[in-house]
């Protein structure tokens, strides 16, 4: 299929253009193959870096949000525990004066 792509785009074109242009996309093929890995190292390493900071970053948010939910729970215990007790309380106001009322 590669042959038929290449014959049909060198269709009105001389050989030495041909040679040429072969020359050309493998020396371009050559440099693709070599820069990446010197350049691309590099920035892997970059990027690495950068989400490793980003990480470190997102784990000091996540510990100042969780002391803050701590604490967030802990006020909502103690006014579950405030409101169970004000219900009972309330309950025996009711019980005394459902008591008083039948005398």
């Amino acid at each position: 299929m590669t042959e038929e792509a290449q014959t049909e785009f060198a269709i009105g074109l001389s050989d030495e253009e041909i040679e040429d242009l072969g020359k050309m996309i493998k020396s371009l093929k050559e440099e693709q193959t070599v820069k990446p890995t010197g350049s691309a190292g590099e920035d892997v390493q970059k990027q690495i870096g950068s989400m490793s900071a980003n990480l470190v970053q997102f784990g000091h948010m996540l510990l100042k949000f969780d002391a803050k939910m701590k604490s967030f729970y802990e006020i909502i215990r103690l006014s579950c525990k405030k409101d169970e007790m004000l219900n009972q309380r309330m309950d025996a106001i009711i019980k005394i004066m459902k008591g008083r009322t039948n005398l």
